[in-house]
């Protein structure tokens, strides 16, 4: 049943964007700054795989419709139909995982008490799968306490102690993950 197929292929779509950073990452990939390409257009990934669903939902409608006419039995129903309702699902917390991360007000730059902190701009974020490698590559640098990055507003803010680390290595672990750091100016 193709309309099976169109969900499966809804729910690799919409996953691209979010987990093909954080794959690539987890398989020493990062580097490659695929992540960042990818992530400039995960808006078109979402609304891809919005379309796929919703090709999915019709082609199920229409082949259920068709057999109920026939008086036939839709081979495989209850099985697509919980595929379907499964990507509907996934694709919608990918979606609103991503509409989160723009819309969860404004990001205040938090206060962190332990060495010096500093707000690293950082290009190629786009959503909170961004966040998390960027957050997991700084907090392995040495001598690193405290990490947050905002797709939204484009930075990383990170507490350190300057006798244990310092920016440019703080920046390499950021451009390590695919995502463009500057040295910030202090």
């Amino acid at each position: 049943m193709k309309a099976k197929s169109f969900g499966v292929l809804s729910v690799i779509t919409a996953s691209v964007c979010c987990l093909g950073p954080f794959v690539l990452i987890l398989f020493g990939l990062g580097s490659l700054g695929l992540g960042a390409v990818i992530g400039k257009y995960h808006w078109y990934f979402i609304l891809a795989s919005g379309i796929l669903l919703a090709f999915a939902w019709r082609s199920y409608f229409k082949e259920k419709i068709s057999c109920e006419a026939k008086r036939c039995e839709m081979e495989g129903k209850k099985m697509t139909c919980a595929v379907l309702t499964l990507a509907t699902a996934v694709v919608l917390t990918f979606a609103g995982l991503n509409f989160y991360t723009y819309a969860k007000g404004s990001s205040e730059i938090p206060f962190f008490e332990a060495g010096v902190q500093v707000s690293i701009p950082v290009k190629g974020m786009s959503c909170f799968t961004c966040e998390v490698a960027v957050q997991s590559a700084v907090k392995k640098v040495p001598g690193v306490h405290q990490v947050k990055a905002s797709a939204r507003d484009k930075v990383a803010i990170v507490s350190y102690d300057p006798q244990k680390a310092n920016l440019e290595q703080i920046v390499a672990a950021i451009n390590q993950t695919g995502y463009t750091a500057e040295k910030p100016r202090i």
